[in-house]
């Protein structure tokens, strides 16, 4: 039994974590935030002012300060998302604008994924289903290529005990296999919710615009010349849809 003295170890840096959460995902080598304490703060007192305006004009103020382009980056997914579905603020043509420019730039997967369903839901909402289709597809495409088949798994306890305060390295190494271990967890509890709202966002397209299997298998080899994707996402989509999360 791990003694009460013992905790485990949450490494993150206080002014690093802002009230409203940075959506690209960028981080550097450490695992840390790569915006400044200055950004951050602009960047915080910005959307608060889009949630008092509702209006997103503060952040495009904020986009035309700040030129860095991991700044550019966060800040066009950012209006993007605030069209997308702040409320006061909802704009599915400017959301579209928005999510499209933070595609050009190299992200991180979670990220890719989360943007397409959001640029998917706006195209859906303003009608261009083949659109919605394609971005929904695409997501569907890059989850393939993980082995989702063990399901949903609960995030266990350190096997070895992992002190608070210690200089021994053998503890270090401990705290970052055991931080390793719940990134792995909780970005296959992501994929694994992700691809659900993908599946039950393509059957829904596929309902309001009657689309059939053909076209969807079309559309697929489209996107991708990887025959052994098809096959797979053809079967999910004519497949029941269970919640994967308990």
């Amino acid at each position: 039994m791990i003694s009460r003295c013992l905790f485990i170890l949450l490494i993150a840096s206080v002014w690093s974590i802002p009230v409203f959460a940075l959506h690209s995902g960028l981080l550097d080598v450490e695992g840390e935030s790569i915006f400044s304490k200055d950004f951050i703060r602009d960047y915080e007192s910005a959307q608060t002012m889009v949630d008092e305006l509702k209006s997103a004009e503060p952040l495009l103020k904020l986009l035309k300060k700040c030129q860095k382009p991991e700044e550019q980056e966060e800040l066009k997914l950012s209006i993007g998302l605030v069209y997308n579905q702040r409320t006061g603020v909802v704009d599915p043509t400017k959301a579209v604008l928005h999510l499209s420019s933070a595609l050009k730039y190299n992200l991180p997967e979670k990220t890719y994924l989360q943007i397409l369903l959001w640029r998917g839901n706006s195209l859906e909402a303003l009608k261009k289903y083949d659109k919605a289709l394609k971005d929904y597809l695409r997501g569907l495409l890059a989850c393939s290529y993980h082995d989702l088949s063990g399901g949903w798994s609960e995030i266990k306890s350190s096997n070895v005990p992992i002190l608070l305060h210690s200089d021994d390295p053998e503890n270090a190494q401990q705290v970052r296999d055991y931080q390793r271990y719940r990134k792995r967890i909780d970005f296959q509890s992501f994929l694994l919710m992700q691809r659900y709202y993908l599946i039950d966002a393509t059957k829904r397209i596929q309902s309001d615009a009657s689309i059939d299997i053909d076209r969807v298998l079309k559309i697929l080899k489209e996107l991708s010349p990887d025959s052994s994707r098809y096959d797979l996402i053809i079967q999910l989509l004519k497949s029941e849809n269970k919640q994967p999360w308990p």
